[in-house]
């Protein structure tokens, strides 16, 4: 998650603006240096003529900032969520992500990140219009950085596909129904390979 730590934040100012979407291209940059190099297929290899992950244009209407309603239902409460595989995954609910797009409130909800190295994270996996279109069907994740000061930062330009859009030997939980948003994200990764 802390990969994605220089290109978060919201817009402020043009001289921001250009160091964020630098830093945004070097990611993107770096991501498919990772899937043709790093990245374990685990017997799924890539298509012909793949060249990493492909990207809608930054789009700084989709950098928002959002509160966390910690008093939303069934925050604090572990939950399992299905995964790719069948299996299930255990999470902690943070809360709701609340944010406005398009003159409407959103919500999504949040988990609390268990790894060492990511505390202060949330895991927000999540559904859109675009899903089984333009991007993944299962559904595409953003990790938002830990608060610092006033709102949080979501970022729709870093939400990624889990691994198992490129390889179903991965095991990767699946949005929960209330995490399907009704606009279209058009932002972040689109689906892997085109047909």
């Amino acid at each position: 998650m802390t990969d994605h730590d220089e290109a978060t934040g919201p817009d402020h100012g043009a001289g921001h603006d250009h160091g964020y979407r630098a830093a945004l291209e070097d990611m993107r940059r770096e991501s498919a240096h990772y899937y043709a190099d790093h990245f374990d297929w685990r017997g799924h290899g890539p298509p012909e003529g793949f060249a990493g992950p492909r990207f809608f244009p930054p789009a700084d209407e989709w950098r928002l900032e959002a509160r966390l309603d910690t008093d939303a239902p069934g925050t604090g409460d572990e939950v399992t969520l299905p995964t790719s595989t069948g299996l299930l995954r255990k999470m902690t609910v943070a809360g709701d992500l609340v944010f406005e797009f398009g003159g409407r409130e959103h919500r999504l909800g949040a988990y609390a990140s268990k790894a060492a190295d990511e505390e202060g994270w949330l895991f927000v996996p999540f559904r859109d219009a675009t899903s089984g279109h333009e991007t993944y069907g299962a559904g595409r994740y953003v990790d938002v950085p830990p608060q610092e000061a006033g709102a949080y930062d979501l970022d729709f330009n870093l939400a990624y596909n889990p691994s198992c859009a490129y390889s179903p030997a991965y095991d990767c939980p699946f949005p929960p129904p209330r995490n399907r948003l009704e606009i279209e994200v058009r932002a972040g990764e689109m689906v892997p390979f085109e047909h």
